[in-house]
């Protein structure tokens, strides 16, 4: 147990009456609500606590890089997946096998490698920026979004816009994922394997409520042969 699990229990049975709370409401709910109305202070506080929880499941399980020595620089380019590079020492420390790597969506792939000497590093004296972790795999933010449609604002990923693309939302409806651009007329069924594709055009999606993004409810229910 971590020395947080107490914590985290508690802000998962909160989290877990926020649910229940806005699925109980939802019948009733008027179809505008003024700011300041409980319901949507409710609404706002459980999306925090969502994204608390995933972050600290990121910080706790997602593999880290080993301490072998080894000097990580870790970045997401703008549209485009997150990538790597890495240099690791050898058995005397004077020379260094660098090495690039690439995310997939569900793993590290090398684009590279070679031998070189004369290593020289220079950082902040002070830690500035977080430890490299591996980001959450695509089918585990997919699991995240699943089962989620009852929910009065239920999670969708994002993709960023690109120069050549409209952002892009994910939301699982009745167990199909769907997926619509911000300009398009429809929504589409997907599948995991798609999305692997959207990630190398449009980089490592995000993780928001429907309601942080463009599009709604209605963009996402009528039939897609209908719209």
């Amino acid at each position: 147990m971590t020395e947080y699990q107490p914590e985290l229990e508690i802000l998962r049975d909160i989290d877990t009456s926020f649910h229940r709370l806005f699925e109980a409401v939802n019948d009733s709910e008027a179809p505008s609500m003024p700011r300041d109305d409980p319901l949507a202070t409710l609404r706002r506080a459980q999306v925090q606590i969502d994204a608390a929880l995933f972050a600290y499941h990121r910080r706790t399980e997602d593999a880290t890089l080993a301490a072998d020595g080894a000097c990580l620089l870790q970045w997401n380019p703008p549209s485009a997946p997150p990538r790597r590079l890495s240099f690791e020492p050898d058995s005397t420390g004077e020379t260094w096998t660098r090495r690039e790597l690439e995310w997939t969506g569900a793993e590290w792939r090398s684009c590279g490698s070679d031998r070189v000497d004369n290593v020289a590093i220079r950082a902040p004296a002070a830690a500035r920026y977080p430890d490299p972790v591996d980001p959450t795999p695509i089918e585990t933010m997919l699991e995240w979004i699943r089962d989620s449609w009852a929910r009065s604002d239920p999670p969708a990923l994002v993709f960023a816009e690109t120069a050549a693309t409209e952002l892009g939302v994910v939301v699982c409806v009745d167990d199909e994922l769907r997926y619509r651009e911000h300009d398009s007329d429809r929504w589409y069924p997907a599948t995991t394997d798609e999305f692997y594709h959207h990630l190398r055009a449009n980089g490592q999606p995000t993780l928001h409520s429907l309601s942080e993004t463009p599009l709604n409810r209605h963009h996402f229910t009528p039939s897609s042969l209908s719209q």
